[in-house]
């Protein structure tokens, strides 16, 4: 009996939350229309572009390296390749560190991106953030939901005066 009864004030300790305690907001569609959002996004994509750039000159220095060595031993005797061995030992290590040179750009790179999308993505979240719940206690929300993530939805959609709050049309 004691197990029932806790069950049946759990059961009916929820149905006092109703419909007009919910909120939906569509975070993405109002992302998406920032803004600064359009500015971060565009600042970044140049940035990737040109560390992409910088990577690919890199790629093609080891690439000639390749290219240099096929070459000078193609079609060669044993005796031959073993003739210019110091030269190839030498590109050899040329290559390695050439390598190793573009493997740890690739890794500063990524880690400058994700900084700079941080610092750039966090001050508009956290105003989109803000704005939703300056919006949610306007409307007495309790609960604001995101709207893509429901099945359904049966409670006020925020999303158009988020956009408005933040002087987006």
């Amino acid at each position: 009996m004691k197990l029932f009864s806790i069950f049946a004030f759990m059961f009916f300790g929820t149905i006092g939350l109703s419909a007009q305690d919910f909120g939906v907001v569509n975070i993405e569609e109002v992302l998406n229309s920032f803004p600064e959002k359009v500015s971060a996004d565009a600042e970044l994509d140049a940035m990737v572009k040109a560390h992409q750039t910088k990577m690919q000159e890199k790629q093609n220095a080891l690439q000639a390296i390749e290219n240099d060595v096929k070459a000078k031993t193609e079609g060669k005797s044993q005796s031959e390749i073993q003739a210019i061995m110091p030269e190839l030992e030498a590109k050899q290590q040329d290559y390695m560190t050439k390598q190793q040179d573009l493997v740890n750009y690739q890794q500063a790179a990524a880690k400058e991106v994700s900084e700079r999308e941080e610092a750039l993505m966090g001050p508009i979240e956290t105003k989109i953030k803000n704005s939703i719940k300056k919006v949610a206690d306007a409307k007495g929300l309790k609960y604001v939901i995101e709207k893509n993530i429901l099945l359904y939805a049966n409670g006020v959609d925020i999303t158009a005066d988020v956009k408005k709050d933040l002087g987006i049309n």
